[in-house]
């Protein structure tokens, strides 16, 4: 795991630990975690996304989040109470992801 992907887990499962995050973990459809039934989405479509949004570090496809129909997969489960916080900032990391993954394929002539 690199250096500062660890500090930062760290801290937030030392945060969690403290303070607890005072709220219960939603079932799964209700955008909560849940066990992913293959490592496919719920739609059958193959999984792109290859790294968390939240520690960039290579995601776990029985963590996610379904947040505005797209499922959103994570390193570990402590990761998508900090996405809860600012959705919006790690769709977009996901999207430089998928971007940049795009742009890598090599172009049919």
């Amino acid at each position: 795991m690199k250096t500062a992907g660890w500090l930062a887990c760290c801290a937030v499962v030392l945060a969690f630990a403290v303070g607890g995050c005072g709220k219960k973990e939603p079932a799964a459809g209700g955008g909560g975690t849940a066990v992913a039934p293959t490592s496919e989405t719920a739609g059958g479509e193959a999984i792109a996304q290859k790294t968390c949004p939240v520690m960039q570090e290579a995601i776990n496809k029985k963590i996610y989040r379904d947040y505005k129909d797209r499922r959103i997969y994570f390193c570990c489960p402590m990761c998508p109470p900090v996405f809860d916080k600012d959705p919006e900032k790690y769709i977009k990391i996901v999207d430089a992801e998928l971007k940049a993954q795009e742009a890598a394929k090599p172009k049919a002539k």
